[in-house]
């Protein structure tokens, strides 16, 4: 899978994440993020760039994506759907398949899992009031695994 195609689903699991009393409160995650690649750690194609337009984020999440990967290839990936726990097959994901499951706490855990039986499984929290900071284990399909740090500042 294309380093940006692998980031587009990570960021399905991205965008999801947020502490339910915050979503009640004013949905401080609806608008534009753009990717800090400063700011991000370990990511799959650090020289790409990555911006998502979030619409809505409550029971439901429904956002775009568009990723351009360092050499120079766009990828756009639209997704709305109910924030319900249930895995399913995701659209457009060749394969993938993914759950957004709501913790005790109230953040929502992303959890993906790719078609070549790599998964993922991501957490993404609200660290300041413009600034979206994702946490992310990674386990390839050799059973390799590696964690990242990826940054969104909303635009």
């Amino acid at each position: 899978m294309h380093p940006v195609t692998r980031l587009h689903f990570a960021t399905l699991a991205a965008l999801a994440i947020c502490p339910a009393g915050a979503i009640a409160a004013s949905a401080p995650h609806v608008g534009t993020w753009k990717m800090n690649p400063a700011e991000s750690l370990n990511m799959a194609d650090p020289g790409g760039s990555q911006t998502t337009v979030i619409r809505r984020h409550d029971t439901v999440l429904d956002y775009t994506w568009t990723g351009i990967s360092a050499d120079g290839k766009t990828d756009t990936f639209s997704f709305s759907g109910p924030v319900d726990g249930k895995e399913k097959l995701l659209p457009g994901g060749d394969g993938l398949r993914g759950a957004m499951v709501r913790t005790p706490e109230g953040v929502i855990e992303g959890k993906l899992k790719f078609k070549d039986g790599s998964s993922e499984d991501k957490y993404c929290i609200l660290s300041a009031p413009k600034k979206l900071t994702c946490f992310a284990t990674f386990i390839d399909a050799a059973g390799k695994q590696s964690l990242y740090k990826e940054v969104f500042d909303k635009m």
